[in-house]
């Protein structure tokens, strides 16, 4: 049932048929219910590209929030959203039933402003040493880049499914990063990545990939997958997208009760199969 709270000629709220209406970051939306037939090879292909994109993405919240968040201004998107669409297209390698992540290509933040030239990195003592040449940085002025530009530093390990985000972790007229790191993340394949952000919160960089340590290292499919259903797991990420949204606004702005305890059951059900097993799959030794 759907609720019109401005009379008959009002936006409609909850489920109207096959369709449900809801508002999604100050606008309305509707989509329509149906249900899947079987899935066409281009289909699955698809669910696979998105379940790993997101799975992936899912593990740099913070980092896409401050990479993607002036992209997301004034639209209807989120910074996730916007992400998730980005690394898809350009991303992603190889064939279904073997698609996987392109970590040189990956992009975890967009922008216009300038990175640093002449990025090295190498394994020191105790940890990961970034350096740039700060002189360069210093004297572009005119095209955007300050010397308290602040680097924002990410370090995914795909054998040990983990990283490291450090947020303003050093400046552009530093010159320098020093990341310690523990004996066995000094050790285990990384890829890293860095963009910068300025000071004021008005223009990012788009994703430095500075490269790999340690060798490159790729998931076996039994632990890279879910689950056998993609779609069912990409099914998961959209209502929780909606879900989360939902929770962001007062009760009353919220679906109509039937329709929003729907969602919440649906939410809870996958979260319970795909968290739980995510989390599980953690705790076991590699």
């Amino acid at each position: 049932m759907a609720i019109s709270k401005n009379g008959i000629h009002g936006w409609p709220s909850g489920k109207l048929g096959r369709v449900v209406y809801y508002m999604l970051r100050g606008q309305h939306v509707q989509r329509g219910i149906g249900k899947p037939g079987k899935p066409s090879l281009k289909q699955k292909a698809n669910h696979e590209s998105m379940a790993v994109v997101t799975r992936f993405l899912g593990r740099f919240k913070e980092y896409l929030n401050n990479g993607f968040e002036l992209e997301a201004r004034g639209t209807i998107r989120n910074q996730h959203n916007l992400a998730v669409s980005c690394n898809k297209k350009s991303a992603l390698k190889g064939e279904y039933p073997n698609i996987s992540i392109d970590y040189t290509k990956v992009q975890l933040s967009k922008g216009s402003l300038t990175n640093p030239e002449n990025v090295r990195m190498k394994k020191v003592e105790g940890g990961l040493q970034i350096s740039w040449d700060p002189l360069n940085a210093l004297s572009q002025f005119e095209i955007g880049e300050q010397y308290d530009d602040c680097l924002q530093l990410a370090v995914y390990f795909p054998k040990r499914k983990s990283q490291i985000i450090e947020l303003n972790f050093s400046k552009r007229g530093t010159g320098t990063a020093f990341l310690p790191l523990n004996e066995e993340e000094f050790e285990s394949p990384m890829e890293v990545f860095l963009f910068l952000s300025a000071a004021n919160h008005t223009s990012v960089s788009d994703t430095l990939y500075l490269g790999n340590m340690n060798g490159t290292w790729d998931h076996p499919k039994h632990q890279e997958k879910p689950g056998e259903d993609l779609g069912a797991y990409l099914r998961f990420e959209q209502i929780k997208e909606q879900y989360n949204v939902q929770m962001k606004l007062k009760p009353e702005d919220r679906l109509a009760k039937k329709a929003f305890n729907s969602l919440e059951k649906e939410y809870l059900v996958l979260m319970n199969r795909y968290e739980s097993t995510s989390r599980s799959r953690q705790t076991k030794p590699v």
